[in-house]
């Protein structure tokens, strides 16, 4: 796949009622993929941070990425843009 199919973009207006929707994206996008969210570390916890750093200087882009290696998210505001990365842990492969 291309990285341009395999994106999920979120749009966030500004405002505190959704400022929990980025993470709520995230954790969906682990249950789809099946991956656990303890394998990735503090990624929901540097996404709600950079969201609410972002939050207030008007709509929000997050862009998430999955790949057999990592989950990226890209948090994106007005004249600024995050970049957060969790490496993930390989699949074990069968005996």
């Amino acid at each position: 796949m291309e990285a341009a199919t395999d994106t999920v973009t979120l749009r966030v207006p500004d405002g505190p009622a959704f400022a929990e929707l980025p993470r709520v994206c995230l954790g969906v996008l682990l249950r789809i993929h099946r991956i656990d969210p303890a394998e990735l570390g503090d990624l929901a916890t540097d996404l709600k941070a950079a969201t609410a750093d972002l939050a207030g200087s008007g709509d929000l882009t997050v862009d998430y990425r999955t790949t057999d290696t990592a989950v990226e998210v890209v948090v994106s505001g007005p004249g600024s843009t995050r970049r957060l990365t969790a490496p993930r842990t390989p699949d074990p492969t069968p005996d």
